[in-house]
């Protein structure tokens, strides 16, 4: 009895799972829409000045897209798909107002798919408007947990399996100059972004898996924040990669705005074929000196 009952429920669950990430894939293909439909807008100006303009041509393996700035507009264009609002909810596409009403979870973002360790769709990462943008992740839900997803790895998979070597990044955008400078070069390197989020061993057994090299880099900016996240992937990452190295982007550059400047392709490449084990770039633990006992010596004075 108790074996029918757990084998129900896994199918209940199976069938579940399946529709949350047609769902998700039923969003994407939304959000692309209005991304290229769109002529003028932050969302391409963005794209464009920090050099992923590329992302806007229908051959893209990045199907980044845009949430328009609307309450209602995805939850509409689903519901007309066909999905209920119970399925929209449990997805992490919509959300129930205090005043009862169904309303989109992103806004006003670039969006690009997230995917598990089976490369599903499971959620999206939002990206706000500016030169360092703000990150959100879907909610945690039946299929997705933040911690779980990366973005970026189905996008890059033909140089991946080929040898490509994994360059972790914080910045989507980045991501993207970096391979556009891996495939200049002869398929060398794919950018993987972390979203403003530190790297889990979940995630980092998921890169290992879609690589076929025991090397990874980190590119390390000026952004100190990134730079403490970064760092602190090591233990993680020297987990399943027998080689962590660490690249430093030329001072007051970001990936995506040093392959904007006139020379600015050498010089990533330079910086690329220069890397340094990110070991060397853990915070060293100070010695402090030793404290003197404050207490009296028992041979001092008599009073």
């Amino acid at each position: 009895m108790n074996a029918v009952s757990s084998d129900s429920e896994n199918v209940l669950i199976s069938g579940e799972r399946q529709r949350l990430m047609v769902a998700h894939l039923a969003a994407a293909r939304f959000f692309r829409r209005e991304l290229l439909r769109a002529n003028v807008g932050w969302p391409l100006e963005q794209l464009r000045d920090r050099g992923a303009g590329g992302a806007l041509s229908t051959e893209s393996t990045w199907k980044i897209g845009y949430a328009p700035d609307s309450y209602t507009r995805l939850t509409d264009h689903l519901r007309e798909k066909g999905f209920d609002f119970r399925t929209l909810i449990r997805a992490g596409l919509t959300e129930w107002t205090e005043e009862g009403n169904a309303v989109d979870v992103f806004r006003d973002q670039l969006m690009l798919l997230a995917r598990d360790e089976r490369l599903d769709p499971v959620g999206f990462v939002g990206i706000g408007q500016g030169a360092e943008p703000a990150f959100e992740a879907s909610p945690t839900t039946l299929i997705h947990r933040p911690s779980n997803a990366l973005v970026g790895i189905e996008e890059q998979l033909d140089i991946l399996t080929d040898g490509a070597f994994v360059v972790v990044v914080n910045d989507p955008l980045d991501a993207m100059a970096v391979e556009n400078l891996g495939r200049m070069a002869g398929e060398r390197w794919a950018g993987i972004p972390l979203c403003g989020s530190l790297m889990s061993s979940a995630q980092a057994k998921t890169l290992y898996r879609y690589t076929v090299t025991d090397t990874v880099i980190v590119a390390l900016d000026g952004d100190q924040e990134w730079r403490r996240t970064a760092i602190a992937s090591l233990p993680d990452l020297s987990y399943f990669y027998k080689r962590v190295r660490a690249v430093e982007i030329p001072e007051g550059h970001t990936p995506s705005s040093l392959m904007q400047v006139d020379d600015g392709a050498q010089r990533m490449y330079d910086a690329m074929v220069s890397t340094r084990p990110l070991e060397d770039y853990k915070p060293r633990r100070q010695h402090l000196p030793e404290l003197q006992d404050p207490s009296p010596s028992p041979s001092g004075p008599a009073l």
